[in-house]
């Protein structure tokens, strides 16, 4: 567990941007404590709900067959000529 006087001893070695980017990330946490700001997440994810990041060892869902480079550049050329 990290007492106020670890952080306050790590603090006396920060430079005063750094001191401050610390405090303005500190502030935010505090203000996310607030029921207020919890209650307008739990509306938001109504809409929106909670993602996660894949796993990057995880087999990708789709696989394909890999392109070639000049397979890629003939698929690029098509796509450019459908749009002009």
């Amino acid at each position: 567990m990290v007492s106020a006087e670890v952080i306050y001893e790590k603090a006396k070695q920060l430079d005063t941007a750094t001191l401050q980017e610390a405090y303005d990330f500190l502030d935010f946490l505090a203000h996310r404590r607030k029921s207020g700001f919890q209650e307008m997440l739990e509306k938001k994810r109504d809409f929106f709900p909670e993602t996660a990041l894949e796993n990057p060892g995880q087999k990708p869902v789709y696989t394909t067959r890999t392109l070639s480079l000049e397979e890629m550049d003939a698929a690029v050329e098509y796509e450019a000529g459908l749009r002009k």
